[in-house]
């Protein structure tokens, strides 16, 4: 293998380790057998060096897949009807559409982005968001970072069930977001309080416009094969997004260049909830720092609510000084942490409210305000 693979051998392969094993079967083959092939080593590298992803990949094979009906990939994606169980044929029937499309393929992957909304990542959000309201009573403005197509800006209009239980808010809507509770923890967590959300603002550096049906078409390429519900899912937000009258606004920035600005030009004096999932996972280090320095800058002039879902490790070197992150699991990579960060000129608070897998398929909520999470990954944990 080429020395300028390795990397991207080590990205595929953690990838189908830690995000994709008992999430997606065919992610996690796939991902391993990429992860050896230097064909397709090489056609991921026409992307930007930025973008050189897995996700961006198999997106863009997704979408091409979409439309090719006869193609004998599609019999191992649920999404597109298929229904023949993971076996040796799979990575080499990937390789060969491959190889078919090689050019598409390379199109794609020079001049598209990674784009993804994951919709039950809202169930962070509104946890932060009852932890801002019980320290910063009243209105918001909320600000989403890494925002896409602003789908989790609206996250209010969105019915929500928690182990199959409803929750207070959002009873009318079509849109159902629906998650696992690991643990036993107290109503009061999920209680709604409503406050009125002045403005909700998403900042991108390739906005997706909805109104696009090739953006959109884009925007499913990222839901993984065997998500049959979470498409369905996604189209419902998609079509609610587009009739709400909510005033919701995308902008074109960049999170460690913009953030700060962007804030200073809300109007009046109410809290801005930032809200960020997986956005440190698309920083370096030095990027990270500066994000945190945004953060602290704007803070200095108004109270700013980070509610945040992400790596664990990640945020151990981002500024959080949460009592939560000082033992074990500022180590751990495989789940995320939902926590936020309070900032004001005369006040700092971080405190992690919960574990949870990436995408949000479960959440354990804290059980002390240090707690370590290590029961967390026991799923019969009482």
């Amino acid at each position: 293998m080429p020395p300028s693979y390795e990397q991207l051998s080590h990205l595929f392969r953690f990838f189908g380790e830690t995000q994709c094993r008992g999430r997606s079967d065919v992610y996690a083959t796939l991902s391993a057998a990429v992860a050896d092939d230097d064909q397709l080593l090489e056609l991921t590298s026409t992307a930007p060096p930025d973008q050189r992803r897995p996700s961006l990949l198999f997106a863009a094979v997704n979408l091409l897949l979409a439309n090719d009906q006869d193609a004998a990939l599609r019999s191992y994606y649920p999404i597109h009807g298929g229904t023949r169980k993971i076996d040796a044929r799979l990575a080499p029937t990937f390789a060969a559409f491959c190889r078919e499309h090689w050019s598409e393929l390379e199109q794609l992957l020079a001049t598209r982005s990674t784009q993804t909304n994951e919709i039950r990542r809202c169930f962070a959000l509104r946890l932060g968001r009852h932890e801002l309201a019980r320290h910063w009573p009243g209105p918001v403005h909320l600000l989403e970072i890494g925002a896409s197509a602003g789908l989790n800006l609206i996250f209010d209009r969105y019915a929500y069930r928690l182990d199959g239980s409803p929750l207070a808010g959002g009873d009318e809507s079509t849109v159902v977001v629906e998650t696992a509770q690991r643990g036993i923890t107290a109503d009061r967590l999920w209680a709604d309080r409503p406050a009125p959300v002045r403005q909700r603002l998403g900042l991108d550096q390739h906005p997706v416009d909805l109104d696009d049906p090739e953006a959109r078409n884009w925007l499913e390429a990222f839901i993984w094969p065997e998500r049959i519900d979470d498409l369905a899912t996604l189209r419902g937000a998609i079509e609610a997004f587009r009739t709400t009258e909510a005033d919701v606004r995308l902008v074109r920035g960049d999170a460690v260049a913009d953030t700060a600005a962007v804030i200073d030009e809300l109007p009046g004096d109410e809290p801005v909830l930032v809200f960020t999932a997986s956005l440190l996972s698309y920083l370096d280090q030095d990027q990270r720092t500066a994000f945190d320095d945004q953060l602290r800058s704007a803070a200095e002039r108004r109270r700013i609510g980070w509610v945040f879902a992400e790596g664990p490790a990640l945020l151990a070197r981002s500024g959080i000084d949460a009592a939560g992150l000082s033992g074990p699991l500022a180590s751990v990579v495989t789940n995320y942490a939902v926590g936020v960060s309070l900032r004001s000129p005369d006040t700092r608070h971080d405190q992690i409210l919960a574990l949870a897998e990436p995408y949000l398929r479960w959440i354990a909520p804290a059980r002390v305000p240090d707690d370590d999470f290590a029961w967390a990954s026991d799923p019969t944990a009482p």
